[in-house]
């Protein structure tokens, strides 16, 4: 059975405007979107244009502006202004990101044999069920 994610996706890629939605960037899209975005296209209009999200569109522009500022040292505003996105927006993506992150570390660790499980949280419980489960029915879709 499909995730939510995955009946979307199929909706968008069967509308003409979001038909390439949740597949990779090249590198010829990249560079379409930043010229876009220096001639001060709308989101909605570059969205269309390269036949992706109006989400998908802001999500690139932040993680390019997130990158400037990490590998060539520019500010917040620098960046901001280069995107022509809100600087809340960024810090907004990049809070969210740190928690993902800080999430996905503490999927990994190790649990010890001798570890109470009392110090599992309910919400890593739930997590780990609701992925046991996506993954049977997985697997019994697969199967017939």
């Amino acid at each position: 059975m499909p995730s939510r994610f995955q009946d979307m996706l199929k909706k968008q890629r069967q509308n003409a405007e979001t038909s390439r939605a949740g597949l990779k960037w090249e590198q010829a899209e990249d560079d379409q979107l930043l010229s876009m975005v220096l001639q001060d296209t709308s989101v909605a209009d570059i969205a269309k244009t390269l036949q992706r999200t109006e989400g998908s569109i802001k999500t690139r522009l932040i993680m390019y502006a997130v990158n400037k500022m990490e590998k060539e040292n520019m500010s917040l505003q620098q960046v901001a202004q280069l995107v022509k996105l809100n600087e809340s927006d960024i810090t907004d993506y990049q809070e969210k990101k740190t928690v993902r992150d800080e999430r996905r570390q503490n999927k990994f660790k190790k649990i010890s044999p001798r570890r109470q499980y009392t110090d599992v949280s309910n919400v890593e419980i739930y997590d780990m069920l609701c992925k046991v489960n996506r993954n049977v029915e997985r697997l019994l879709n697969n199967r017939a």
